[in-house]
């Protein structure tokens, strides 16, 4: 029985290789990918006047984030005013944050894109009321790590979280 399987392996083998061609290669994985973007000295004059507060940290940005840079200065020319500051604003604040910050903004721009709708409505109100406080106001927000205590979920009262009908564990 042994036998007559590996003869049937050889045989199968053997008339695959007649199927192929000599020296042929199995075909290969494709590898995805944002493709190599160019180099600082290789942008358009608009885009690095644009792309400017980024000019010492494009060399060693990955492609993937030279391209939504890249996206982000194609479309900056239909942007108004405000937007334009903003922009401006948000590529000078990135470039000042460490790589580690960096990586929990976008950890925390993925958690929230996750959430329901409504929750991120919630949460752009609460934000917008945040932005509206004095400067004194926030501050004291902040030390008081109350930004945090507003954005997460409610927790039961008291009377809700005990629950006698539950054993409990000794």
């Amino acid at each position: 029985m042994a036998k007559r399987r590996y003869l049937g392996g050889v045989a199968l083998a053997l008339m695959l290789a007649c199927l192929l061609p000599a020296g042929a290669t199995p075909p290969t994985t494709a590898i995805l990918g944002t493709p190599p973007q160019p180099e600082w000295p290789a942008l358009s004059a608009s885009q690095k006047k644009i792309l400017a507060p980024l000019e010492n940290e494009w060399a060693r940005m990955e492609h993937v984030r030279r391209k939504q840079w890249l996206t982000t200065a194609s479309r900056y020319p239909e942007l108004s005013k405000t937007e334009k500051e903003r922009v401006q604003k948000r590529m000078h604040d990135w470039v000042k944050l460490t790589p580690e910050q960096r990586a929990r903004a976008r950890d925390n721009y993925r958690e929230i894109n996750r959430l329901p709708d409504e929750q991120k409505d919630l949460i752009k109100k609460k934000w917008s009321a945040y932005k509206q406080l004095p400067d004194d106001e926030k501050q004291g927000v902040r030390e008081r790590h109350k930004s945090a205590i507003l954005l997460a979920p409610p927790q039961p009262s008291p009377a809700e979280s005990t629950d006698t009908s539950l054993p409990v564990a000794q």
